[in-house]
């Protein structure tokens, strides 16, 4: 196969890697080099596929109607291969994208290669539940993660739909609730998407899952646990 024909299976790979959920997300993690390397491996394997798909059709059909034609469009050997593997490509991503949605795939592939901070994120995101977050200024946060960061390594910042938010006493590192987003929250007139707040990743010093009846029944200071009693926790905001 001439040199030049080898782009279309080294396409076909890539778009193999990009458009398949399973390995995209993988792919967040790898720099050119790599990433190159990988779309290499799918497009060698798309080329096996594709020649065998040829040679077992002649061999059942004959030869291609349009042979002769073919030939006159691109004289040179194994240029149908070639076009077929980088047509393959996309094909075979939708295939197996019917296996492994794009949730399941994020899903596995921050759990064995994420940080744990992503971790964190990536499960309060998933599963709804509300985290809490303490910059290195001492601002305390508590909210719903709107947007996890992905594995890429340029991501720096994710997103929170607040719930409330406050500060950590510099002695004590106790925490101080100064503003509650609820009735905002519960407002129609304000979209969730204008009341979310983007934070760089690297500015968060501590960060857990956050369970309101604990923090209200052991951590709240006294008169705002006094009020909690008066009123239905806030659990969950759809």
């Amino acid at each position: 196969m001439p040199y030049n024909l080898l782009l279309l299976p080294l396409l076909g790979g890539f778009l193999f890697v990009h458009l398949t959920h399973f390995f995209r997300f993988a792919a967040q993690r790898l720099d050119g080099y790599r990433l190159l390397f990988q779309a290499a491996i799918a497009g060698t394997l798309l080329v096996v596929c594709s020649r065998v798909l040829i040679v077992a059709f002649e061999l059942t059909v004959g030869h291609f109607p349009w042979h002769a034609f073919w030939w006159r469009f691109a004289p040179f050997p194994y240029a149908g291969t070639s076009v077929v593997s980088l047509a393959l490509g996309p094909v075979a991503a939708a295939i197996v994208n019917v296996f492994i949605g794009p949730d399941a795939a994020k899903d596995r592939e921050i759990r064995r290669h994420g940080n744990l901070l992503t971790q964190l994120l990536h499960r309060s995101a998933r599963e709804r539940r509300l985290v809490s977050i303490t910059l290195d200024n001492r601002k305390w946060y508590v909210g719903w993660v709107a947007e996890s960061p992905s594995l890429y390594p340029q991501e720096i910042y994710f997103r929170l739909l607040p719930l409330t938010s406050g500060y950590r006493k510099p002695d004590t590192l106790e925490t101080v609730i100064t503003n509650s987003y609820e009735s905002v929250l519960a407002d129609p007139r304000f979209p969730e998407k204008e009341l979310v707040l983007t934070f760089a990743v690297s500015d968060i010093k501590i960060a857990n899952l956050f369970n309101e009846d604990v923090y209200n029944d052991y951590f709240a200071e006294p008169e705002l646990a006094a009020e909690s009693d008066g009123r239905p926790s806030h659990h969950h905001h759809s």
